[in-house]
């Protein structure tokens, strides 16, 4: 039982200041186009009628097939992408911004190929934005310390790429019995079919165990093996003890489906393995849009 993970950040580095959030966030979604692009020799052409749909990595990506066990499909339906995306804003002593990059499971096969949508992406990005302005990108793998590792080149790829396990994350995490969750990005939690406007630790823990889990069973080496009733109920008995949160829609997107929680939230009470699950869930976002930089949230302790 695993999960694959490699985690790649790409740093935008310009001579002047400058704002480029709204930029970045509105490119993540042409991340599937570039990604196609990088790895088909026949993108004009509908995936249906191509030759090479057997072995393509597009497909292996994008499809989101169903799994062949009807448990996994009873349990958790259909699967995400298995890859999220996510934006950050250096401070003074670092690149302006950056763009990162989780790979999960099997999809690390095809890094190469993502790591070169991710560069395509952002510069597509950076010039469309600001077409005057002096820029250089750079590249980076993320050990489990969040130290970076620079990747040379894609000739380097994937022997250069530092491969996480998802199971050493559960497995080496300290425990805690209080968490600083703070929510970078819009967070969009389904609340009886309506987005919450309010924070709701058993609601956001039992979403992140529900992700991992379904990603563990659809691009891991065997199923998530954890108390799941157990950590669920546990989960209603934590307490928020401080909420700096709020439901607001972010500067760089006037789109409403764009709009949810960010801010800081205290939280006390956990039971073991919350925070290992809480850790790993980081590294996929949260909530809808997730896969596209939404949700994306970091720990304190």
């Amino acid at each position: 039982m695993d999960l694959d993970i490699v985690r790649i950040e790409c740093d935008i580095v310009t001579d002047t200041p400058v704002q480029l959030t709204a930029a970045l966030y509105n490119a993540l979604r042409s991340f599937e186009a570039e990604f196609r692009a990088s790895c088909c020799p026949n993108v004009q052409e509908p995936c249906s009628s191509c030759h090479r749909y057997a072995g393509c990595p597009f497909r292996a990506v994008f499809e989101q097939g169903l799994s062949a066990d009807p448990e996994i499909i009873r349990r958790h339906q259909k699967p995400s992408l298995p890859f999220s995306l996510y934006v950050i804003d250096m401070d003074s002593k670092m690149p302006s911004h950056a763009v990162g990059l989780v790979v999960i499971g099997r999809a690390v096969n095809f890094v190469e190929y993502f790591h070169t949508a991710l560069l395509k992406m952002v510069e597509a990005a950076v010039r469309t934005a600001l077409p005057h302005v002096t820029f250089a990108l750079s590249s980076h793998s993320i050990d489990y310390q969040n130290v970076r590792h620079g990747i040379a080149d894609a000739a380097s790829l994937p022997e250069s790429v530092i491969l996480l396990s998802g199971q050493h994350i559960l497995q080496n995490t300290v425990h805690s019995d209080s968490v600083r969750l703070i929510l970078k990005s819009p967070l969009r939690l389904l609340n009886n079919g309506s987005i919450a406007h309010r924070f709701d630790f058993g609601m956001f823990f039992r979403s992140q165990l529900r992700r991992c889990s379904s990603l563990f069973a659809y691009y891991g080496h065997g199923e998530l093996d954890l108390d799941f009733a157990r950590l669920s109920e546990s989960a209603q008995n934590v307490a928020v003890l401080e909420d700096d949160t709020r439901y607001t829609q972010p500067l760089w997107s006037k789109r409403p489906n764009r709009a949810g929680l960010t801010g800081i939230a205290e939280c006390a009470g956990l039971a073991e393995p919350m925070l290992a699950v809480l850790l790993l869930g980081s590294y996929f976002n949260a909530g809808k849009g997730a896969t596209f930089g939404l949700g994306h949230y970091q720990l304190s302790t």
